[in-house]
């Protein structure tokens, strides 16, 4: 496939392109620029992209000038990595993201492709009912990706509308409508962007510049204070990497999510406490993450209350960071339980009714 030659209107809709990098390189694009004049008109559009961030979590779409739109990017990039906060990083690159999703949902055809092919690695095809041979139902879907691309990404989601069971594979490939598929990666668009931010290093920025960070760092106030009712020494690791990753204001996976909320349930936690924890979360909303963690808590829906993930269930999702302290333990839930028991030489319950039943095998072997 070759690919395609991309527009100034193409690279303002996806900045992070590497041909947008190659159209600053060309227009000669530098620091210099910002304190004309001629350049007011780009600030204030950066300046309004990191406030929507602040206070909306979603910024304009809207191309009424390509240019413009295309040249605020690198500059907003440089107002948030000046702020120093590094919740604002994760906030702005998820703020991104959500753009580009929606943008991408109707992006012609050809360019959704190269996209997932040049950029993310991800060999995605388009379905024509030619291409499926008039198999039945598989050309009402827009794409499909390899398997184990969809596995790879899926993994972060836990509601069952993501398991594979409830999905169409057919040889090799599952089969996606442009939503789904362009809901699969917005975590890597969002990773994408914050790693150019956190590898951008802190620019010298010109004095017309200095008071907006400023400003906006004065108009980012840190997220609330986590409030833990178990003291923080008594978290099994996989919990405190999770909680580490909102402390820095990162989207955390939805895996990551289930194990945080279910655990903090299961430890005792209110509701209200649980909420107001992920409210350091960038695409954070209060609806939603209501009505999620009452369901989890067995407070909605089936009133069925969701217990913590195995240990090997986290394994699997790759989110096990074993210390040697967890020993044995087969969920999170024991790890505070067997570690800070009063009494360590207590037996359990399950280790009494072993003992019965070796001494009942001794008994029959006598």
């Amino acid at each position: 496939m070759i690919p395609l030659k991309l527009g100034v209107e193409d690279l303002a809709k996806y900045p992070f392109l590497e041909e947008a990098g190659e159209y600053f390189r060309q227009r000669g694009f530098s620091l210099n620029d910002i304190s004309q004049p001629d350049f007011d008109i780009v600030i204030e559009r950066a300046k309004s992209r990191v406030l929507d961030a602040i206070y909306h979590r979603e910024t304009s779409s809207r191309l009424s000038d390509p240019e413009v739109e295309l040249l605020s990017f690198p500059v907003a990039l440089m107002m948030v990595k000046s702020t120093g906060l590094d919740h604002l990083v994760s906030r702005f690159s998820h703020t991104e993201s959500v753009r580009v999703e929606k943008l991408l949902e109707d992006e012609r055809e050809e360019l959704v492709v190269q996209i997932f092919r040049h950029i993310l690695k991800i060999n995605l095809v388009a379905v024509t009912a030619e291409a499926e041979g008039g198999e039945s139902g598989l050309h009402a879907f827009d794409y499909k990706i390899p398997l184990m691309d969809y596995l790879k990404r899926a993994t972060h989601f836990h509601q069952l509308e993501w398991k594979l069971v409830n999905r169409v594979v057919s040889q090799g490939y599952v089969y996606l409508r442009t939503h789904d598929m362009i809901r699969l990666i917005r975590q890597e668009i969002d990773g994408m962007i914050r790693a150019r931010l956190n590898a951008l290093p802190v620019p010298r920025l010109p004095e017309n510049l200095e008071a907006t960070v400023k400003d906006l760092a004065a108009r980012s106030p840190p997220p609330p204070k986590i409030v833990s009712v178990i003291a923080p020494d008594k978290y099994p690791p996989c919990v405190t990497t999770a909680q580490a990753m909102l402390e820095k204001g990162e989207n955390l996976p939805h895996y990551a999510r289930f194990l945080l909320t279910t655990y903090l349930v299961a430890a005792g936690r209110t509701v209200d406490d649980i909420i107001q924890m992920y409210g350091r979360s960038p695409d954070f909303n209060e609806r939603i993450t209501r009505y999620q963690v009452e369901h989890i808590a067995g407070l909605r829906g089936g009133r069925v209350k969701y217990r913590p993930p195995s240990c090997r269930t986290l394994v699997t999702h790759s989110f096990c960071f074993k210390v040697p302290e967890c020993g044995d333990i087969l969920n999170p839930v024991q790890f505070g339980i067997k570690r800070f028991s009063k009494n360590p030489t207590t037996t359990t319950t399950a280790e009494k009714e072993k003992g019965k039943e070796k001494g009942k095998a001794r008994t029959k072997k006598q």
